[in-house]
């Protein structure tokens, strides 16, 4: 069965982008799409966390919840590649948000910086870690009541979980997979408010259930009768008008996180290549 992702469009107007497959819209949008389409329908990182610091804010709990949802993830996939229990992870990863993340100045220096919040994010992770075992450690050689407990004890360590990625990769990998499902959803809100609910079906189920879920593509012309479209050609164009709105969007929602001057689609590069795609 052909590939639309390498059929060309029949739009009159096609300049050959549209047989690009789409991982090369992610990492190479045309010049166009690096400056226009649909802003994220959610509050940019940077602006959720001036909210957060700003107490008179009515909104500050709110974007200190909404940056806490976004970020966990992430944050507990790297504490538990790390080789913490889950229960330990999960402890560990609430007490950084508590003391680190929220309660300390992570978030004013993300904001006086406008860096790579991934990197800060990620190096904090690491250093707390460190921190804790450093305090763990030095209990264990001094406890305040018994004799000291052995140093090869590694309470609360365990082998992680089978993927066997490190805690980096394994928070890259997370990290991702909130970019592209907020990045869907943002896509299928955009989509659907213009009418077109035909592009996001073949879209998801096409692209995205396939690469997310495993599953198989639905065939070109069940798509097309079931939408009422003129076969392959028209199913194509959908799927090209749907791809470049999810491009667009995801690199919106990776540049919300960098630093003005810093080209998106390399952050995104960096992620691929640190995960070994």
């Amino acid at each position: 069965m052909p590939n639309e992702d390498t059929i060309p469009s029949t739009d009159s107007a096609n300049d050959g982008s549209e047989e690009r497959p789409l991982e090369e819209w992610l990492q190479a949008p045309d010049e166009d799409e690096r400056e226009t389409g649909t802003p994220s329908t959610t509050a940019t990182c940077w602006t959720m966390i001036g909210d957060a610091l700003n107490e008179s804010s009515p909104t500050t709990n709110a974007s200190r919840e909404q940056l806490t949802k976004r970020y966990w993830p992430a944050i507990f996939a790297f504490i538990r590649a790390s080789g913490r229990s889950v229960t330990m992870a999960e402890d560990l990863t609430q007490g950084f948000i508590c003391d680190v993340f929220l309660g300390r100045d992570l978030l004013s220096k993300a904001e006086e910086a406008r860096g790579r919040f991934r990197s800060l994010l990620l190096s904090s992770v690491r250093n707390y870690l460190a921190d804790d075992y450093r305090k763990q450690t030095a209990k264990r050689r001094s406890p305040e009541n018994g004799p000291p407990s052995s140093l090869d004890a590694n309470q609360g360590l365990e082998t992680p979980d089978k993927t066997g990625l490190s805690p980096e990769s394994a928070f890259n990998l997370r990290w991702i997979d909130e970019l592209i499902l907020r990045t869907s959803e943002e896509t299928k809100a955009a989509l659907l408010a213009n009418g077109q609910g035909a592009h996001w079906d073949i879209f998801k189920t096409r692209v995205l259930d396939p690469c997310l879920l495993g599953a198989t593509p639905v065939p070109h012309e069940e798509l097309s009768a079931k939408w009422g479209l003129n076969g392959l050609p028209q199913v194509s164009n959908f799927l090209v008008t749907a791809k470049r709105r999810f491009a667009r969007t995801l690199l919106l929602n990776v540049r919300e996180t960098l630093p003005d001057d810093q080209d998106p689609s390399l952050e995104l590069q960096e992620l691929f290549k640190a995960l070994g795609q």
